[in-house]
């Protein structure tokens, strides 16, 4: 087998692409970074090659782990060896659970820093929605008006998902960046005053995404985080999106529960795994 790095964004697209969209539920996130107009720089674009036949991708965008779905687990030792010689910081991997944690072990037999789980999630689908009742509020799309809010409010999330310093700039980034590729905030209101919202990213080989989804504490238990969730399945369902996904931390047990009441069910998990500890930005898939 034969590792290959790219330089070119577009001779991977044309590579990974076909390899991703075999699986587009499970490879929502690789394929949301693929259909961006650019990638970052220092990106790294991984190929593994059987002879003539492309067997693996992989890639890793500044500040989050390798995003492992597209290494087969057969694959894990050569590809984990031969990152090791070329980038020796590497920080982490993150994918389906079996292929990370293979890809972890053979990282730390080669001499790599050991790795340790930091955050086990959940792929839901949308099978039939079942919209909660109960709820007081409407759903609305956010508007530049509620750009500050949705930076603070993403800002919290990251901090209480992650537990990161704060970083306002890198907030108000992914909220524009959201919006370039197409994504829609959705808001809850109640009597005029926003208490919950939902990303639904724009959709991918069919695929959307909805997350984060954030509810400030002070409005928490009344059931808006599922009602801004149903309602950004509804807009994904009636803009005729194939599947709908979403990711959650398997040790939420609420978070879990709420979303399968709804309608979404179980697909696969998800590991990430640290190879050591680093103050580094992180957050939620692209």
């Amino acid at each position: 087998m034969e590792v290959r790095i790219h330089d070119s964004a577009d001779e991977f697209r044309a590579i990974a692409g076909p390899v991703y969209r075999r699986d587009p539920v499970a490879n929502t996130v690789e394929l949301t970074v693929l259909a961006a107009a650019a990638m970052p720089e220092d990106t790294l674009l991984i190929s593994v090659w059987q002879n003539s036949d492309v067997v693996g991708v992989a890639l890793q965008t500044p500040s989050y782990p390798l995003a492992c779905n597209g290494i087969p687990i057969d694959c894990a030792d050569v590809v984990a060896r031969d990152l090791l010689g070329r980038r020796p910081d590497l920080t982490g991997v993150r994918g389906l659970r079996q292929v990370a944690v293979a890809i972890a072990d053979a990282w730390q037999s080669h001499g790599g820093h050991p790795g340790s789980v930091t955050l086990e999630e959940r792929l839901y689908r949308l099978g039939t929605l079942q919209p909660p009742t109960g709820a007081a509020g409407a759903p609305r799309r956010a508007d530049e008006t509620d750009r500050a809010l949705l930076a603070d409010w993403i800002e919290r999330f990251f901090g209480e998902t992650f537990g990161h310093p704060r970083d306002d700039a890198a907030r108000a980034r992914f909220v524009d960046a959201a919006a370039v590729r197409g994504g829609r905030f959705l808001m809850w209101d109640v009597e005029g005053t926003p208490v919950s919202t939902a990303l639904l990213h724009a959709p991918v080989a069919g695929v959307s995404r909805i997350g984060p989804v954030f509810t400030p504490v002070e409005h928490r238990a009344h059931g808006y985080g599922s009602a801004v969730t149903a309602a950004a399945s509804q807009a994904s369902l009636e803009r005729g999106d194939a599947a709908v996904v979403l990711f959650t931390d398997r040790a939420n047990p609420i978070s879990n529960a709420i979303y399968r009441k709804i309608g979404f069910e179980p697909v696969c998990d998800f590991a990430r795994i640290d190879f050591r500890t680093v103050d580094r930005p992180c957050g939620p898939t692209p």
